[in-house]
């Protein structure tokens, strides 16, 4: 009797083992969807990088919680936030990694991603706000500069401003972003009595500060890369004693360590507009979202979706790359980790975007 319950639980045993190999081979020969994604994991921004790839890996748990057509593999690369490094890691996934989809954060280094990703008919997918303009293949899931402009209007016009200087890097995205508010905002009786843009990198800003102070602005609107932000905010707060400064975006990008804790400071709010999503990662990372990493969540989840949603063409496993793109287009709206987002035809996905100040190390949303 004691051989034959033996024999018999080695048969279940042997079953079980049959049944999980068979579950194994099954998720095994499902085709592989690759996915490369070049973030600055080391250096002065290796929080947003930090950032990105703990919200790419929350939305890859989810769907591997779901029976897909699809396996889908993340390959992350350093590129320390340099264009000449993303640009390596680009030709690396698509030419050894065989990516499908590409992705990349700021507009320090997303342009030459965009574009070698383009010439391969490889998916790019971006945030970099005020980035208005994608290749066929692109997408873009950072706020837009009439969305950041309107939230940045709407609470100078609350605070009475007349008088604003501008100061930012001499970059791409900065300039792209001052330069929208500086076009418009002269339509609405606010006047820019000094308009400073500075090479990344500068640290000393205290006689540019005590220049334009002498113009009497009513408030100064930042838009820099770091360190730029934290230092002109300390140095100004040092000559001044004054809190009326602002930024279109980049302050909350600060590390909560670095920026300098100056209660009443606010900021265009570029993070997240979901709670839900915030208190789970939060609940996960004991951390708060950074910069970006909503944003590509929201942008890979779409990606993913319009795979699972796109037929292949005949002949081929996986959906052609063009034709997964037309399928996230068709979406037309979405409601993710960011927030409510609309999807434009161009490849440029529109956000709601808020107002929040610093307090106590926070950033708190604005009260109506």
């Amino acid at each position: 009797m004691k051989k034959l319950l033996i024999g018999i639980c080695m048969l279940l045993a042997l079953s079980a083992c049959k049944d999980e190999n068979k579950s194994n081979q099954q998720t095994n020969t499902k085709p592989v969807i690759k996915i490369g994604a070049t973030l600055p994991l080391s250096g002065n921004l290796a929080y947003i990088g930090e950032g990105a790839r703990n919200a790419l890996q929350m939305l890859m748990e989810k769907w591997q919680k779901v029976d897909t057509k699809y396996q889908y593999e993340i390959v992350y690369e350093n590129d320390l936030l340099k264009p000449q490094q993303a640009a390596i890691n680009t030709n690396k996934f698509i030419s050894i990694d065989k990516a499908n989809v590409v992705v990349s954060v700021f507009g320090i280094v997303d342009r030459p991603v965009d574009e070698i990703a383009n010439q391969n008919k490889v998916i790019s997918l971006s945030c970099s706000y005020g980035k208005g303009d994608v290749p066929e293949y692109g997408i873009n899931t950072g706020a837009q500069n009439k969305e950041i402009y309107q939230a940045a209007l709407k609470e100078l016009k609350k605070r009475n401003v007349k008088k604003i200087a501008l100061a930012g890097s001499n970059s791409e995205v900065g300039n792209a972003t001052l330069d929208y508010l500086a076009e418009n905002i002269v339509n609405e009786g606010i006047e820019i009595v000094a308009n400073e843009r500075y090479t990344i990198g500068e640290k000393d800003y205290r006689l540019s500060i005590q220049k334009m102070e002498t113009k009497s602005p009513d408030y100064y609107i930042l838009f820099g890369i770091e360190p730029m932000n934290s230092v002109f905010v300390r140095q100004y707060h040092e000559i001044t004693g004054k809190n009326n400064i602002a930024s279109l975006g980049s302050f909350p990008n600060i590390s909560l360590n670095v920026f300098p804790p100056i209660n009443g400071i606010w900021s265009v709010y570029l993070i997240s507009n979901n709670n839900d999503f915030e208190n789970a990662y939060f609940e996960k990372y004991q951390g708060r979202v950074e910069a970006c990493s909503t944003n590509l969540y929201d942008g890979l989840d779409m990606i993913i979706k319009a795979f699972e949603n796109t037929t292949p063409q005949e002949g081929k496993i996986i959906p052609d790359n063009a034709d997964v793109l037309r399928t996230v287009k068709g979406f037309k709206y979405w409601n993710g980790a960011f927030g409510k987002m609309k999807i434009k035809e161009n490849g440029i996905i529109e956000s709601d975007v808020e107002v929040r100040v610093y307090q106590d190390g926070q950033w708190i949303r604005v009260r109506e």
